[in-house]
Order: structure tokens, then sequence, then C-alpha cells
């Protein structure tokens, strides 16, 4: 006997059948001011990276210290908030949680400039997970509701394009930052004191938000398509109990956990990669900061930004051709593609060439992002999908975020015991996260199909 959310999400199809899409020319100008926010959003997370030396010596600490910084700090507030903020945004206005969460990591990137221990920057950056969890559950939400299943690749390729401008602009523009505060060295502000440069940028990099709130402005929250237990278009998103939507992922967990997990997987990568790569370079290459940041960054916007926008376009493309499993498949070959980048790249003898594999390596990694959001969006009813989209972030911020650095900071501290090592390092967090996601994105396919019938009521 069919259980209750059963029935409802395989009726979903009859539900909203007269809808009409939003104008494509609207939809794509929010596409535009999401995938902004979501830069802004990472600029504020990665600009760190850029930040390690100096932060090491003022605050006294070594390379797990910092990994955790970069990411079980940011995670642990991030995990914790995503759901409970994804349950608002999958039956409340998504446009004003997203202005809200704004301008608390806005700020709370700000209050990281302030710090003076370790505890206090640990603390300051648990603020700015709570403020970002606001943020990818209710965009994807938002932009399932502006684009049909079958063009909802390459508009969230777009947006996941942000993830790696986003990086890669905090690179670029801490270093210029970086460079313009090293040449009026320390601040002294009414009271708070003295702040080092590396403080002043993060008050800097913190400002950014105020741009994105007033484009946010502008955006309309759309009506919802595809909703579940409604009786007409007027209604508004009725809130699908939690029992309900706990049921229906349990019913199709082997899609979603060998999907999210998998994907988590190659954002470790990415995410150790990003995290620790301007350190290689001053600890390798013996840069400054600011040399590292102006090529790294470049590398990665451009390697991220077309890896990212190919992706998602080749998902949708495959679609249309009737390529079954397209989305998972454009992952898939994504894991798969890393691989010989990542091994190689740190072993490359100039900054330059090492810069030109990294650009690889983001193309690569990238290319699963906007197919992998896609996929959880088109297997999930309206009302659930920024609780699957905020799951999906759970997992590639606790383990992505959070093990992708530390697992390279612990093979240095631990394993190599020489931070100069550290490309070593590298290559061993590869061989660590990306084997097991190619593994668990190739087994998906068969659950993905099964799930895709039950929602459309084939089966």
């Amino acid at each position: 006997m069919m259980t209750e959310v059963n029935k409802l999400s395989l009726n979903e199809k009859n539900i909203n059948s007269k809808r009409t899409w939003p104008s494509i020319r609207y939809a794509w100008f929010v596409v535009l001011v999401l995938t902004l926010a979501n830069t802004v959003s990472f600029i504020d997370r990665q600009i760190l990276s850029l930040l390690v030396e100096p932060i090491r010596a003022d605050l006294n600490i070594n390379d797990t210290q910092i990994s955790l910084l970069q990411g079980f700090a940011f995670v642990v507030f991030y995990v914790a908030m995503g759901l409970p903020i994804a349950r608002l945004a999958d039956s409340k206005n998504r446009k004003y949680i997203i202005i809200i969460g704004v301008a608390l990591w806005s700020l709370m990137t700000a209050v990281c400039g302030l710090a003076k221990t370790f505890m206090h920057l640990f603390i300051a950056r648990m603020g700015v997970g709570v403020g970002e969890a606001s943020l990818s559950p209710s965009a994807h939400s938002m932009l399932s509701d502006y684009f049909p299943p079958e063009k909802l690749s390459f508009p969230l390729g777009v947006y996941a394009a942000g993830i790696t401008s986003g990086m890669g602009i905090a690179l670029v523009a801490g270093a210029a930052v970086i460079d313009l505060i090293n040449s009026f060295g320390t601040l002294n502000l009414p009271f708070f004191g003295l702040l080092k440069p590396w403080q002043t940028t993060f008050i800097i990099v913190g400002a950014l938000g105020s741009l994105v709130i007033l484009l946010m402005c502008f955006v309309k929250e759309p009506k919802r398509i595809g909703m579940i237990g409604v009786v007409n278009d007027h209604d508004k998103a009725q809130v699908v109990p939690l029992s309900q939507v706990l049921e229906y992922f349990k019913l199709n967990w082997k899609s979603y956990s060998t999907i999210y997990l998998g994907f988590t997987m190659t954002a470790a990568s990415a995410y150790g990669l990003a995290s620790w790569t301007p350190t290689f370079y001053i600890r390798t290459f013996g840069m400054t900061a600011s040399e590292a940041g102006y090529l790294i960054g470049t590398s990665i916007v451009i390697g991220g930004l077309i890896g990212s926008i190919f992706g998602g376009w080749l998902a949708d493309f495959l679609a249309r051709k009737g390529v079954e499993n397209s989305k998972v498949k454009v992952m898939w070959f994504s894991s798969i593609l890393l691989i010989p980048p990542g091994l190689i790249t740190p072993l490359l003898p100039t900054p330059t060439f090492a810069a030109i594999g990294l650009g690889l390596s983001f193309f690569a990694g990238s290319m699963g992002a906007g197919p992998a959001a896609s996929a959880a969006q088109e297997m999930t009813p309206n009302q659930m999908r920024a609780q699957a989209s905020a799951f999906y972030l759970f997992l590639t911020n606790l383990i992505g975020l959070g093990l992708g650095p530390t697992v390279v900071a612990l093979f240095t501290d631990y394993v190599f015991s020489d931070i100069y090592l550290i490309r070593y390092s590298l290559i061993c967090m590869v061989l660590t996260f990306n084997p097991l996601a190619i593994i668990l994105i190739r087994t998906s396919f068969k659950h993905y199909n099964q799930t895709m019938k039950r929602l459309h009521n084939k089966i």
C-alpha cells in the first residue's frame, strides 16, 4: 500500500500543469544576481586561504588549526542551520531569506577582521557559515521555478560558476587588497586598536555584501511550479510535514546518497586544492601572498568558470538529445577527468605550469556542479527542494569543506612532518577522495532512473 508521501510526490505532475514559465530574459537576470551572491559568498569564505601565513604568525597556530578555520569552523553552523532555514525556504519568501543571509555573513566576515585570538576567529567563521546557509538552498529552489527541468542544468551551472569565481576572485582581489593595505601598514581604529593587514582585508571584503543586497531588491519571488498538496494555482506553498519529507528521502535514499556523496568526494578535492594551493606556491616557489593570489586566482576563475558553464550546458544538451542519466553521467565524467591534473599539478616545476594544471583541475572538478544541483531539484517535489539542496550542501560542506582542507593539513603535519612537502599532501588528498567519487556516481545511474520513474508515476 502506497504511503501518503508517495501519493503526493507521484501525483506531482498533475498539479500546476497549466502554469507558464517566467520570461526567459528576466529569469537570466535572476541567475546573474544569484551568481553574484554566490561569488561574494565564496570570496568571504575563501579569502582566508590567502592569509594563512600572516594569521599563523600573528595567532601562533599550526596548519591543522588553520584547516579548522578554513573548514570545520565554517561548516559547524552552516550544516546546523542549513536544514531549518531550508524548511522555511520551501514555504516562505526565498528572496527575503537570501537578503537576511547576505547581511549576516557579510557582517561576520567583517568581524573576522577584529579577531585577536584563534578562538575569536573560529567563532566569527562560524557566523559566516550561518549566513551562507541561507543562500544556495533558496537559490536552487528559486531557479527551479524559473526554468523547466530540461533547461535547468545550464543556469545552475552558471550559478555554480560563482563558487569557483568566488574562490579565484578572493585570491586576485585579496592580493590587490593586501598590496594596497601593506603600503599603509597597520590601521588604528577607535575601540578596536591596531589592525594588521590581514584583519583589514576581512573588513573590506565583508563590505561587498551591500551590493548583493541592493540587487536582490530587484529580484521577484517566483510562483512555485510543481507543488504538491494544493488544489489550484492561486494557493500558496503548503508546508509538507517533516515526517513526509523524511519518508520521501528514505524511499529514494539510494539515489540521494550515491549522487550526493559522489559529488561530495569531488568537492572535497576542489576545496582541498583551493584552500592550500596558495600556501603551496608560497612555500614551494617562494612567492609572496599577493603574487600567488594573482596567478592562482586567475587560473581558478578561468578554469572553474568555463568548467561550470560547460558542464551545465553539456548535461542539458545531452538531455535534449535523449541521453539517459545525462546529469549524473556528466558528474561521473567530471570526477574521472579531475584525477590526472590533480596528481600532476603539484609536481610541476614552475609556478606557470602549476597554474595551468590547477586551471585544468578546476575545469574538470567544476563540470559536475550544475548537473548535481539540477539532479537534486529534478528528482524532488517543489516543497522539498530547498531541503534537498540543504542536505546536498550539508554533505558537500561537512565532508567536502570540512575534510578536504583538513586531510591536506593532516598529511603535512603528521605523515610528512614537513611544511615544505605540502605538494605530496595535495596528491594524497586527491587519491583519497576521487576514486570514491567515481565509484559512487557510477553506482547512482540505476537508482536515479528508479527515482525519476517513481516521481513521474511510471512504475
